[in-house]
């Protein structure tokens, strides 16, 4: 039960949850590579739509080369990128995501692209595309038509049933938890010999950690393997599976520590439960 729990917790808060997902991809918007196909996705997503005036066309090219080059650079682009993990979010979990605390601050625009999101994962550059279209009214003074969602293809329905599978399963992690414990408890009152329930359950703990740490480190191997066949799913998958991996560790660790403390606390109790036995038989 602690093998599933613990995972499925991390998961549930760091994955399923709104909030946490934006926290743990933070780094993924501070990646210059990713930046840079970022940057290259939301400027051929506006040109392709771009009808400026003529006076104005070379102006906004300008504008457009600078930003495929320097758009991560502009103050306006961590707020653009955080809005985009929180819209990509909520496409990807639908209805399942647990609302964030953050519902009054957002805008209210409804989700696009409905029936490709339903069976693939996306990326919804849409507030990039938007941050290129307010610098391109602000320089040229053209009233600009910019589209509201700009929807990436980041992986296909196989890798959308894993996501839909975390946002069932993943919440289940506390029934598994709260079992554990109890389970640890009954044997501890139920055992002639608490130390040994101790010292089994410590070692218990440090294989789970063990076994863990070597999961994360096989599927991190894995994460060239991308979650689709776009060179935009693999990048995201590279760099989220190196964040998951990170943000687990302290929890393995933590699990570890536990485990060799529950160990040597039964060790500790074995030892004066000899020594008990051992002035006893002396004073009889």
């Amino acid at each position: 039960m602690t093998g599933f729990a613990v995972p499925a917790a991390w998961t549930e808060r760091n994955i399923v949850r709104e909030d946490g997902f934006v926290q743990l991809t933070d780094r993924l918007g501070k990646d210059p590579a990713f930046q840079a196909r970022l940057a290259g996705i939301a400027v051929s997503n506006l040109e392709a739509r771009l009808d400026l005036p003529a006076p104005a066309e070379k102006l906004g090219a300008s504008l457009l080369k600078d930003a495929a080059q320097h758009m991560s650079s502009w103050p306006e682009y961590p707020q653009a990128w955080n809005e985009t993990v929180r819209r990509s979010h909520r496409l990807n979990f639908a209805e399942t995501a647990v609302p964030s605390a953050d519902d009054s601050a957002r805008s209210a625009h409804p989700a696009s692209g409905d029936a490709a999101t339903e069976t693939s994962l996306v990326l919804d550059l849409g507030p990039f595309v938007r941050l290129l279209g307010d610098k391109l009214r602000a320089a040229t003074g053209a009233q600009l038509a910019v589209p509201d969602t700009a929807v990436v293809g980041i992986g296909g329905p196989s890798q959308r049933q894993v996501v839909d599978r975390l946002a069932a399963y993943t919440p289940l992690w506390w029934p598994a938890g709260l079992g554990a414990v109890m389970t640890l408890a009954l044997a501890v009152l139920a055992a002639r010999r608490r130390s040994v329930v101790l010292v089994c359950t410590g070692l218990g703990l440090a294989v789970l950690a063990g076994v863990w740490q070597a999961s994360a480190v096989l599927f991190s191997g894995l994460a060239s393997a991308g979650l689709g066949e776009s060179a935009m799913g693999a990048l995201f998958a590279r760099e989220l599976i190196a964040a998951s991996v990170a943000g687990f560790a302290p929890w393995v660790a933590a699990t570890a520590l536990t485990g060799g403390a529950l160990f040597f606390a039964g060790v500790l109790g074995l030892i004066l439960r000899r020594r008990r036995n051992a002035a006893v038989r002396a004073a009889g």
